[in-house]
């Protein structure tokens, strides 16, 4: 067989799988309560099937069940935090409503309070695990009436219920993931993987430039042209006092007859240089000040100088 030819046949065993995953773990949680359940089933049965069939090498063998196993337990710890917090939230918030928080705000802050929570947890794929729980569970609870005598007993019943059923779909999306993912894994000569899948990291390509270099919300990435009248102007990088003075750190330095990628110090600044840079964010007009010099005072005229007339 040719190599075209297994390929096309791997392919096509990987979608017909992919989709026979799918249905199959949507027909063994078709029986419970919720829409939580059948999405979590499918999205999370979907998670481990792709890690598994990505995998370089898989095998019986005791060294790939190990190599499985810690492929796999960042993203199922991952989704079972985003899932319990969005229960949570939706729970909490859904027994505010009952008190008299009006019934679009209680909708409106699950879903937002869901999300920046999905947000916050490390090694989450998908933020809709949290925000589908959270919203069933709120939505459960405002359906009781708030002048049944059972009240507390009935909001308690429902968290319980969404609780179990969310949660057992959960294990078995999980399982029935890793078992067509095993079953299709073996039969593959090699790993396969699609940049579309939600499985794994994204190439590095297509990730945002602050998630590669593991940037937080106090870091700024800028782009900066250096002017005839910055006072580094003609100076070395290591003279510069950049790193030194704002915790600025130079990717790149590019200019008109050549490119400079990681510059080291004895590389010159000059006027006309476009500056990659990342600093502290604080750092930022500082540094901005520094690069554009006396330049800047003219800028800010022409920006603002027609609005007075």
């Amino acid at each position: 067989m040719s190599k075209k030819r297994r390929t096309t046949w791997s392919i096509r065993l990987i979608v017909a799988m992919r989709a026979f995953t799918v249905g199959l773990a949507y027909f063994l949680v078709i029986d419970m309560p919720g829409l939580t359940s059948s999405f979590v089933a499918i999205f999370v049965a979907l998670l481990p099937f792709d890690l598994i069939v990505a995998m370089p090498k898989f095998s019986l063998k005791p060294r790939h069940w190990r190599a499985l196993f810690t492929l796999l337990l960042p993203r199922v710890t991952a989704t079972t935090i985003t899932l319990a917090r969005g229960l949570i939230i939706g729970a909490v918030v859904g027994v505010l409503t009952q008190l008299g928080l009006p019934v679009f705000l209680g909708g409106a802050l699950t879903i937002g309070i869901g999300y920046h929570v999905a947000l916050k947890v490390k090694g989450n794929i998908s933020t809709y695990v949290g925000m589908l729980a959270g919203l069933t569970v709120f939505d459960q609870i405002i359906r009781i009436s708030q002048l049944s005598p059972t009240l507390l007993m009935d909001i308690g019943g429902t968290i319980l219920q969404v609780v179990y059923t969310t949660f057992t779909a959960l294990f078995v999306g999980w399982a029935c993931g890793v078992v067509t993912g095993v079953a299709t894994r073996l039969l593959l000569p090699r790993g396969f993987r699609s940049v579309l899948s939600s499985a794994y990291e994204l190439p590095l390509k297509l990730q945002p430039v602050k998630d590669v270099l593991h940037a937080d919300e106090n870091q700024s990435l800028l782009r900066i042209v250096v002017s005839e009248t910055s006072p580094l102007a003609y100076k070395m990088l290591a003279e510069s006092g950049l790193r030194e003075n704002h915790q600025t750190t130079v990717f790149a330095i590019y200019r008109k007859d050549q490119d400079i990628v990681a510059p080291k110090g004895q590389d010159q600044i000059c006027p006309g240089d476009t500056l990659v840079l990342i600093m502290p964010t604080e750092q930022a007009d500082s540094v901005y000040k520094l690069l554009r010099g006396s330049e800047l005072q003219s800028e800010q005229f022409q920006l603002w100088g027609p609005s007075s007339y």
